[in-house]
């Protein structure tokens, strides 16, 4: 449906629809150390769901995909409904 969709001052990085549901899906990436899904905190999570206050219809979950960038690969995490 989208990537980068603005809704009033904030941003879905991707707006996906599936079979049964409209999803927002968050995107953190880290390259090296760290794990992505420690960046989607309490604040990112509140800011999110005030972008999604602004679209219609509205999406019905917010799921995270976490990326992991290392010098070996990359390791990407599919994670639903994280708030």
């Amino acid at each position: 449906m989208g990537r980068n969709v603005r809704s009033g001052r904030g941003e879905i990085d991707i707006l996906a629809r599936f079979p049964d549901a409209l999803v927002a899906v968050e995107v953190k990436t880290r390259v090296g150390a760290g794990d992505p899904r420690q960046a989607y905190t309490k604040e990112k999570s509140d800011n999110v769901r005030r972008a999604l206050g602004g679209l219609r219809p509205r999406p019905s979950r917010v799921d995270l995909v976490a990326v992991s960038l290392t010098a070996t690969g990359a390791d990407l995490r599919w994670i639903p409904a994280v708030g």
